[in-house]
């Protein structure tokens, strides 16, 4: 079972190679709404699919893409039924050693899981959560310590008269999660879960989406999260957020993109504390999507960045900050993205998920020496 979102370098640093991100292939003829990308091998052949959620505020058709392992694809439905989707989560729900989807809608539509036979080929399993919630945003992971992926759900909402939290959806075990739980938030896009504080449990970042408090999540490992703990400024409109130890010294960061101020990393001091947030160069969009993968194979982690309607970029780390490599096109708004080497030539290449644009492949080649 392969997959990826976020891959990271290990091992000794080297000399980077100057990469750029011109060569695009384009996965639709036309633009809709689409919001979420997904990456792994759903056939187990060896090479990342791809799974495009679309449907952001009207009903859309999910698709399927599968690759030939030279970064071309087939596309196919992922059910014949078209619904709001704005994510969805690639993970082993069932334990049976491939990829499942767990697909969040929308209001007012249902919450969906698929399972996978072994070869790629999807059926619908069961529904999960509450079609009433305003679902954005689904992640998964293993929160209680039964290795058994669990579902967390971003909920928005606009008003903070009427707050709507974020769920938690434990497995039980066979792929079903009969049960959810809220957490005490109020509007979120997105939701990081990483061990944040290195004691070996998943704690979940939610980002304020709306002009609130982002706030952190601690785990005491068996999916029990007490009161939360603020993060960062008062006041966030977090679209997207990212975790991983940038500058290496074994402490998780994040970087976080506010539709209204801009990129901003939050260097991890240990012991549940962070650093003021640094502003970073990113293009002066709006900030839309963050991915986090060593894209040179220098042993750093880059940041990667989808826009609204501008170039996105590629942050490269270099000793005492970052180098900006334009990607993309510049059209319609980059809601999701996802990283991983698409065409086998051992580089990491950006898949787009977009809105008011078509769905795209930006793929890694060899840049030209500054």
């Amino acid at each position: 079972m392969r997959i990826s979102s976020l891959v990271f370098a290990a091992g000794a640093l080297v000399a980077a190679e100057v990469r750029s991100f011109e060569r695009v292939l384009l996965l639709e003829e036309k633009g809709e709404t689409s919001a979420s990308v997904s990456l792994g091998d759903i056939d187990r052949d060896g090479d990342l699919d791809i799974v495009l959620a679309k449907g952001r505020h009207w009903p859309l058709i999910d698709l399927v893409l599968r690759n030939d392992g030279k970064g071309r694809f087939t596309a196919a439905p992922l059910s014949p039924a078209a619904d709001r989707t704005y994510s969805a989560a690639l993970a082993d729900l069932d334990g049976d050693g491939d990829l499942d989807i767990a697909v969040s809608n929308d209001k007012p539509d249902k919450k969906l899981i698929y399972f996978n036979d072994g070869r790629g080929n999807y059926r619908f399993m069961s529904t999960f959560g509450d079609p009433a919630w305003s679902t954005r945003y689904i992640t998964v992971a293993d929160l209680n310590g039964d290795r058994r992926p669990d579902i967390l759900v971003a909920n928005r909402s606009g008003t903070a008269a009427a707050p709507r939290p974020s769920q938690i959806c434990l497995n039980d075990g066979k792929g079903a999660f009969p049960a959810c739980r809220p957490l005490a938030t109020e509007s979120a896009t997105i939701i990081v879960a990483s061990d944040l504080d290195g004691d070996g449990f998943v704690d979940l970042l939610i980002p304020h989406r709306d002009g609130g408090q982002s706030l952190v999540f601690w785990n005491d490992g068996k999916a029990n999260f007490g009161r939360p703990a603020a993060f960062g400024p008062a006041q966030s409109d977090t679209r997207a957020a990212a975790v991983a130890d940038l500058d290496g010294d074994g402490v998780q960061d994040v970087v976080t993109g506010d539709e209204k101020r801009g990129l901003f990393l939050f260097r991890g001091l240990g012991k549940r504390r962070f650093a003021e947030p640094r502003a970073l160069g990113g293009g002066g969009a709006a900030p839309y999507s963050i991915g986090l993968a060593d894209m040179n194979r220098d042993g750093r982690v880059d940041i990667v960045v989808g826009n609204q309607n501008a170039p996105g970029a590629v942050l490269v780390s270099k000793a005492g900050g970052f180098e900006t490599v334009p990607w993309g096109d510049g059209k319609g708004a980059v809601y999701g993205l996802a990283l991983g080497d698409l065409d086998g030539d051992g580089w990491l290449d950006i898949a787009a998920a977009r809105s008011g644009a078509p769905n795209g492949v930006w793929f890694s080649g060899p840049g030209r020496q500054r």
